[in-house]
This record gives C-alpha cells, sequence and structure tokens, in this order.
C-alpha cells in the first residue's frame, strides 16, 4: 500500500475519532490506526468504524467535506468506499438513510424550501436574520436568464454555442469534456476547463482564425465574419454544507450559485450558528468569509463568491450574542464580532426610535457567578465593547411636557397650548376661542403643580377674569378647568304622554309652552279632550303634606290657563292631555276555522260575549269540532324588546356556554308571552248564553274553532313520540304504550294532558295511586323529564365516604377498648 494511500486512510479514521464522544475516542488506538493498512483490516473493523461515525450522524459525504478542509483530495479515499461496498454497505445506501438534500438545478427546480417546512402563523423570531432563510415565498435560485459572467470559471459540463455569421455562417454547439476541452470539427480539442468566461472566449477565437481568416477582417470588409461565444447551458457543482446549518449535506447546484444560494437550500443557520462568518473552504484552503448581517443591512456582496466543485462551506456556532429592546426600532437579538460596540449594534437595530432617551443605555452583563447592571452613555459609545449574554435595555421619554398649558371643559376649543412667560388665564380663553354660551361663569378652577409633585387648586371668577378685573399669571404646567353649567344641575325633564300621537319625554328647555310641547309631541290624537289638560309640577312643601301641584290648562286655541295667562313649564313638568268621556278605541277580535262566516269583526257594545260573535259568524258548520274551540287572548303587558332580548340571550348563551339555561329562560318566556289560550265550552254557550265560558270579548281575541279530530298526539319522554288514532274507551297509558312506553328519564306522575279547547289535566296522586287524566280526540300527552340531580353522589364517591365511615368507626372501637 503506497505512503499517500496510507495518510489518506490515517486522515479519516482521525476525522472519525474527533468527531466522536470522549468515550468513542478512548476506545481507539490512533498509533495503531496510523500504521495499520486498510488492506490488513477486518471487515468487522472497518465495519466498526463506519458504524461509530454514523452514529455521530455524520454521512460519508460529509466525511469527505471535513478531510478537504484538512488538505486531502476526496478522491483518494475511494479505496475506503471500494472496500464498504464490497461488504454491502454502501456509503451512498447509508447516507439515504440520512435527510435528502440533493437538488437538481440543472433541470429548472427551484433550490431551498418547498413551502411546507415551515409553518403557517409562526411568531417573528427575536434572533435577527433567522427569519430571513423561512420564507418560503422568496427564491434564491440564480438567474439563467443572464448574460454569463465575464468571470465565470468553465469546467466539465458546461454547453458553449459558437455562432459565425457575415461572409460565413455556422453553428457550433460544444460541450466542455470530462477532460476540460471543446472540440470543434477541423480544430481538435481546445482546454478551457478552469478559464473564465473571457480567457476561454479569446483562446477559441485565436483557434477558429485559422479556418475563419475573415474574423480579423474590418467591420465594413465584404469578407469580415463576425463572431459570438455564449453559455447556454449550465454544469451542476456538488458543493458540501457542514455544521450548525439546518440541513447539512451534499447539495447539487447550478455552478452559477453562490454562497447565499447554497445557504438559503440548505435553510440557512441553525439558532446555534453564525451568520457573521460563514467560511468557504476549497481545496482546503479558506477563500472568503460571508458575513449575512452586512449583506442584509448594506446589501453587500463581499464574500458571496460563486461556488465551484466540491467547494465546501463551514457554519460554526456563533461568535457573541447580545439582546436589545426597548426604544430600538429594530428590538431582538444580535450577533457581535469581537470588539464591536454599541455603535455597531445600533447600526443593526436601525437606530433609536424618536421617543427613545438617548442620553444612556441600561447593561446588564454577567461577570463572575452572578449578573451586573451598567450603563451606557451614548456619546462614549465607541469606548465600551459588547460581550456575549449582555442585555441591553433603551428607555423612553418620561411623558412630561417643559411648556404645556391645558384648558378644558366648556371653550370652544379645549386642548394643550404652548405657555409664555407672563401668559394669563384671560389669555390662555382667548387661545381656546372663548367660552361657550353654557359655560358656568360665577367659578372655574386653576390646578397647579408644586415642585413637580403637590397639586394645588385655585378657584377664580370667570366672568371677573374675562371683564379683566382680575389677572391670573400662568405657571408651566397649569390646567384650567371651566365648568358646564347644566353638567352641575340636576338633568331636568319635560313629558307629555296620554291623547297625544307621540308621547315624549325631553330635555328640560327654558320658555317652552305648552303649545310647544303638545307639538313635540305629535299633537293631539283622536279622541283628545283639548279642554282637559292636566300639569303636574313638584313643589318643596315644608310640612311634607304637598307631592305636586296641578294645573289645568285649556285649549282655547292659545293652550294659556283658565284665567287667560300664558303658561310657561318648568323643570320636570309633566303634561297629560285627557281624552273625551265616553272615548273608546274600536275593539276588533276575528274568528277562524269552522264558522261559516269567519274572518274579523268590530264589536259594537264593551259586554259583547262569544256568543255575541258566534251569531255574528253565522254558526258554526257540520264539520266543526265544537269541543276543541278555544280563545286566544293577547297578553297586555307582552313586551316585544323583551322578547327579542330574552332570545338573543338565549342564542349568545349557547354559543358561549354550550349551555341552555332552560328554567330561566322559560320563566321570563312565560312572563312575557304574546298571547294565550284561553280554555272554554263552546258547546255550553251554543246550549246557554249565560254560561260561565260566555266570556266578554277582549280587543285582539280570536275564538278558533277546528275541524272534527281523530287523533291524540304523544310528545315528551315517550321511546316514539307519534300521533295515536283515538279510540273511544281507550286510556292514557294505551295511548303511552302505541307510542312505545315511557323512556327512563320519564317522570311518569307529573304526566299531563292538553286538551284542544286549551285546558289541561294533570294526572292525580292518592296514597300510591294515580289518576291518569281522560282522553278526547284532538289532545296532546306531554310526558316530562326528571329532572337532573346535581347533588348527586357517583358510585366513587359513595365508595370513598363508605371507606371514611368504616375506618372512623374502627378506630372508635379501638379507642373504647
Amino acid at each position: 500500500m503506497n505512503e499517500t494511500l496510507k495518510q489518506t486512510i490515517s486522515l479519516i479514521l482521525l476525522v472519525l475519532c474527533l468527531v466522536s464522544s470522549p468515550v468513542m475516542a478512548q476506545t481507539v488506538n490512533l498509533s495503531s490506526i496510523l500504521k495499520t493498512d486498510v488492506d490488513n483490516l477486518t471487515d468487522e473493523q472497518i465495519q466498526a468504524y463506519w458504524q461509530r461515525a454514523k452514529a455521530q450522524g455524520y454521512t460519508m459525504a460529509q466525511l469527505k467535506a471535513i478531510a478537504v478542509t484538512k488538505g486531502v483530495a476526496p478522491s483518494k479515499i475511494a479505496k475506503l468506499e471500494r472496500r464498504l461496498n464490497e461488504m454491502g454497505t454502501s456509503a451512498s445506501s447509508l447516507e439515504g438513510k440520512q435527510i435528502d438534500s440533493s437538488l437538481n438545478i440543472e433541470k429548472g427546480n427551484t433550490i431551498g424550501f418547498s413551502g411546507t417546512e415551515i409553518t403557517d402563523g409562526v411568531a417573528k423570531d427575536p434572533l435577527f436574520g433567522y427569519d430571513f432563510f423561512n420564507n418560503q415565498n422568496i427564491s434564491f435560485a440564480p438567474n439563467m436568464n443572464l448574460a454569463t459572467p465575464a468571470n465565470y470559471e468553465l469546467g466539465p459540463g458546461d454547453e458553449l454555442v459558437i455562432n459565425l455569421w457575415g461572409a460565413a455562417e455556422n453553428t457550433y454547439n460544444v460541450e466542455v469534456d470530462r477532460e476540460g476541452a471543446v472540440r470543434i470539427s477541423n480544430i481538435g480539442p481546445v482546454y478551457v476547463s478552469g478559464l473564465t468566461m473571457k480567457e476561454a472566449s479569446a483562446k477559441l477565437k485565436s483557434k477558429l482564425k485559422r479556418i475563419y481568416s475573415g474574423i480579423n477582417a474590418s467591420s465594413n470588409s465584404p469578407y469580415k465574419v463576425f463572431l459570438s461565444i455564449s453559455l447556454v447551458n449550465v454544469r451542476t457543482v456538488q458543493v458540501n454544507i457542514i455544521g450548525e446549518v439546518k440541513v447539512p449535506g451534499t447539495y447539487s447546484l447550478s455552478a452559477l450559485s453562490t454562497v447565499l444560494n447554497a445557504l438559503y437550500a440548505s435553510g440557512g443557520p441553525t439558532k446555534q450558528g453564525t451568520f457573521r462568518k460563514i467560511k468557504l473552504v476549497r481545496n482546503g484552503d479558506e477563500v472568503t468569509y460571508f458575513d449575512v448581517y452586512d449583506y442584509l443591512i448594506n446589501g453587500s456582496q463581499e464574500g458571496n463568491k460563486t461556488l465551484q466543485d466540491q467547494d465546501v462551506l463551514i457554519i460554526s456556532p456563533y461568535i457573541s450574542r447580545v439582546t436589545i429592546n426597548g426604544g430600538i426600532k429594530r428590538a431582538g437579538v444580535y450577533e457581535l464580532e469581537a470588539g464591536e460596540t454599541l455603535t455597531d449594534l445600533l447600526r443593526f437595530t436601525g437606530g433609536f426610535t424618536s421617543n427613545a432617551y438617548k442620553g444612556r443605555v441600561g447593561l446588564e452583563r454577567i461577570e463572575g457567578d452572578r449578573k451586573m447592571v451598567k450603563e451606557i452613555l451614548v456619546n462614549q459609545e465607541s469606548e465600551t465593547p459588547l460581550q456575549d449574554g449582555d442585555v441591553l435595555t433603551v428607555n423612553t421619554i418620561i411623558d412630561k411636557f417643559e411648556n404645556r398649558i391645558s384648558i378644558e371643559g366648556a371653550v370652544y376649543r379645549p386642548g394643550n397650548y404652548e405657555f409664555t412667560p407672563g401668559l394669563t388665564v384671560k389669555e390662555l380663553i382667548a387661545k381656546a376661542a372663548g367660552v361657550t354660551e353654557s359655560a358656568f361663569l360665577k367659578r372655574g378652577l386653576l390646578f397647579s403643580t408644586e415642585d413637580g409633585v403637590t397639586e394645588t387648586v385655585t378657584p377664580f371668577s370667570v366672568s371677573e377674569v374675562l371683564k379683566g378685573n382680575k389677572t391670573i399669571v400662568l405657571k408651566p404646567d397649569d390646567k384650567v378647568r371651566v365648568f358646564n353649567k347644566y353638567d352641575l344641575s340636576e338633568n331636568y325633564t319635560l313629558t307629555i304622554d296620554g291623547a297625544v300621537n307621540a308621547p315624549v319625554t325631553i330635555p328640560f328647555v327654558e320658555n317652552m309652552t305648552v303649545e310647544d310641547l303638545v307639538l313635540l309631541g305629535g299633537g293631539f290624537s283622536d279622541g283628545a279632550n283639548v279642554n282637559k289638560i292636566d300639569i303636574y309640577r313638584r313643589v318643596d312643601d315644608d310640612s311634607y303634606e304637598t307631592l305636586s301641584k296641578n294645573f289645568k290648562v285649556s285649549a282655547n286655541g292659545k293652550l294659556t290657563l283658565e284665567d287667560g295667562s300664558n303658561f310657561k313649564l318648568q323643570p320636570n313638568d309633566r303634561v297629560s292631555v285627557r281624552y273625551l268621556k265616553g272615548f273608546a278605541e274600536q275593539i276588533r277580535v276575528s274568528v277562524s276555522g269552522e264558522a261559516n262566516y269567519p274572518g274579523n269583526y268590530t264589536i259594537e257594545k264593551k259586554n259583547e260575549r262569544i256568543s255575541d260573535l258566534l251569531q255574528e259568524a253565522g254558526g258554526v258548520t257540520q264539520y266543526a269540532f265544537v269541543e276543541g274551540a278555544t280563545l286566544i287572548r293577547k297578553n297586555p303587558f307582552y313586551k316585544e324588546e323583551l322578547q327579542q332580548d330574552t332570545f338573543e340571550g338565549l342564542i349568545e348563551k349557547e354559543e358561549v356556554t354550550g349551555k341552555n339555561d332552560s328554567i330561566e329562560t322559560e320563566d321570563r318566556i312565560l312572563k312575557n308571552r304574546k298571547e294565550f289560550r284561553v280554555g272554554i265550552d263552546l258547546q255550553k254557550i251554543i246550549e246557554d248564553t249565560s254560561s260561565k265560558h260566555n266570556l266578554v270579548l277582549k280587543n285582539g281575541d280570536k275564538l278558533v274553532i277546528p275541524s272534527t279530530k281523530e287523533t291524540v298526539k304523544v310528545e315528551g319522554e315517550v321511546l316514539v313520540p307519534s300521533l295515536v288514532r283515538y279510540e273511544k274507551g281507550m286510556t292514557l297509558k294505551d295511548y303511552i304504550s302505541k307510542s312505545g312506553g315511557f323512556s327512563s328519564d320519564a317522570k311518569k306522575g307529573k304526566t299531563y294532558v292538553v286538551y284542544s279547547n286549551g285546558d289541561i289535566a294533570s294526572t292525580k296522586h292518592f296514597l300510591f295511586f294515580r289518576s291518569f287524566p281522560k282522553l278526547e280526540p284532538g289532545a296532546a300527552i306531554l310526558v316530562p323529564a326528571k329532572p337532573t340531580n346535581k347533588n348527586k353522589l357517583s358510585a366513587q364517591e359513595v365508595i370513598g365516604i363508605s371507606t371514611g365511615l368504616t375506618t372512623l368507626g374502627l378506630l372508635i372501637d379501638r379507642l373504647l377498648q
């Protein structure tokens, strides 16, 4: 085995030892490895070395890359790879278990993340530069449509097109072969590998002159042959990216790719990786360093070199990091190089915000085994280098004005104004465009601050100040308050009700008459007695006997008092317009169902009854189910707004809690039902008009006469709620049985029946016996559910209590022995 191969194998195994854990380093005898010929190693030994490397997460490509950084060409380890392949443990197959990071740029695929690796909605990371590589909406694939850079170095796989036109025309499509040459007919191989595009073009031009002499001719010569050489297909290069990077590995990239392209393809540095010193290694030599911060902040391309085959990018751990927050434009965590100061950090953050205190910056620094608090004077920032772990806080300015004067209250332009020496209260009110009509002129307040802490108040007469009889000189940060006279009194109102079209309550207005208030109330309604208007006024009586005083006004065209004097309303007056004697609104009722003349009717007398309405409707038809007739009457206390609030509150409660407080809701709905069913016996009314069922009609009453009924409805806690055919003689239990019987949650003793006419009959109890209501056609059987017992003990609670009682009993028994 030659000496070069020995050195190669030794370096590879040395790398394996260095990247392993301390325990592994102790088990490997480095001196024996250096002296051992790879051919003399057994398969088990080679397999053991490889397994150790794989356990550390390294692939063969990464080991090659590390070997390159040590000055060893990757081709020199081919013998070791061959031994692995012969054992059936291919390095490539083992690498297949790692992350597949190869990319085919040559076919036009984009590089970098596909967009599925980064979850939407992730908060911005405080580490500056970290989110730049997480944006799936940007692509750093090199632009293949631009002209080929003159400094681009050709290599195997690049394809050139050579165009000739003019006195001679020809086109050559040539590819740089593995030997680094392009082959042109009648010329032979031209070696261009390693040459820049500019150098290769000059070399090809000199070779083509041998068969195209017109290339040297002048531009206006008829024998001139023009020549252009361009790159049409770019080769793919293998780049190794290792270290603190999100997806380390070997990448197939376009030869036009730069360091930044490769970084983006691999996902960028991890949170432990450096953003300031990305190292590019080529053939074992450090070529350049790339600073991501310099690119992000200044757009600098320094160090962003074009990559070549077998280049290695090494992302080392970060150098040092500091945290800055408060009044700066980009708060976060920043990586700093050795010797960088607050000046550099502020350049990264974009500088102070407008409200930042720029005098000094707070600093928390780790010194030894504890933290220390320091301050950095901004004017000496260049003299203070920062250290790893520093936390800086930029405070904001205090919320205090140096020359502010303010005025508020009953002025036209309240707000803050500039203080000038000698400024008076009168001048400040003038700046605020004067006081309003509602200003309380007898008293205003001046708030001042003594020694910046103690606040004092000084009263003054606004009217005296405005007249110039009193002069008050202001100081910085004084505040003047002018009161509104209506804010200092009770909220007075005026009310009108009774026979007006729009009863209303309005705020009190000076000098308002009864006629004005009637107009605001929409004028007199039908039936208004304009000669009888009462006005009630609150009075103060020391004897506590009189609560209010009554005034009577007659509408003689002027709405004056009975003695003819004009009447002015005072605060909290209440005006009531009376109706004419005997005036009443029309009472409208209706009949629906099996009546000869169903429809709406207006009653003539206040004492008309159901029998009178039935007579007006022509009696019942032959199909009428008289026993099921019912009267529907409006609820005089119904409020539609309350009903709407009830339902909206119920819906909101169900949406928020998923629960329905049915007891409370049903109680509110019941108290505010729009109408009720009144149980009547229409047959008795027809037979005897003096029957107690023959009720006096009210406005809005509806007499409903249904058709003949032949079914009974069964609802509630039964197995199958249904309609059951009515049969004479069947009991309530029979109808329940035809609906599948009671459910397990049924409260049988509370079963009740609602008849067609609105009557309700419940189950009666006597000792241990139950008497269920009788059934009629059209009736509805309702079986309620058992109430939920919230205080019922679970089985575990019963067992726990029983165990506790048993233990207590045993303890007492022992104490008594």
